[in-house]
Order: C-alpha cells, then structure tokens, then sequence
C-alpha cells in the first residue's frame, strides 16, 4: 500500500455545507453508544469523512479535539476499505462518560459495522 494513499487529503474531507447536506439528504444510519454515522454514496471514487462534535456532548475543546483526532485517523487508516461513500460521523450524548479506551473500541466498532453493511 502507498504511504501517500493513507493521508487524510484535502479531498477526503466534507468541506461545506452543500456537501453536509447532500449526506443529511437521505442516509443510511448506523450508530453505537458513542456515535452516528450518516453514509450516503457519492460520485468520486474516493470516500469523504465529515465530523459533527456537539459541544453540547462533550464541554471541553481538548476531548472534542481528541475524538476529532481518533475518529479521522480511524478513517485514514481504513478509506481504502470505504469504497465510494460521504461519511459524517456525529456524537451521541453517552461519548462523555466513556473512558478513551471504550471511545476507540466503539470507534473500530462502528466503522466494521459499516463495511459489512454497505458491501
């Protein structure tokens, strides 16, 4: 596998509101204790990750970062797996009183969830 296939380019990424929208439109949804994910299929040969952190769920901006950080380094790792897909991955209220080590079991959880569903 090429290194430069693993980074998390700008093009991988859902960057406006168009395209926050089209996902919103009509998704399937798959989620766990901790997340949301909204999928819908798109038309590049690519998938694309959005993030929705509610400030709401989680207080301070260093555990929104940090989930922000786990969630988008579980998507560059896996995207080859992702085939042609727009995701946004949104927090469930229950992420606050996870421990990090629940968080990325349910992160790992939720995305092998979504490749057997959407083969």
């Amino acid at each position: 596998m090429d290194c430069s296939s693993l980074k998390f380019q700008r093009e991988r990424r859902l960057l406006n509101s168009r395209d926050y929208s089209h996902v919103f439109d009509s998704p399937r949804k798959i989620h766990n204790k901790a997340f949301t994910l909204l999928v819908r299929q798109n038309q590049f040969t690519h998938p694309r990750l959005g993030l929705i952190i509610a400030k709401k769920n989680l207080k301070l901006a260093h555990q929104r970062n940090w989930v922000k950080r786990i969630l988008r380094e579980g998507f560059r790792l896996q995207q080859n797996d992702f085939q042609c897909f727009d995701m946004v991955i949104l927090t469930r209220r229950d992420i606050a009183v996870l421990s990090k080590k629940d968080i990325i079991h349910l992160r790992d959880d939720l995305f092998e969830r979504f490749r057997r569903k959407c083969k």
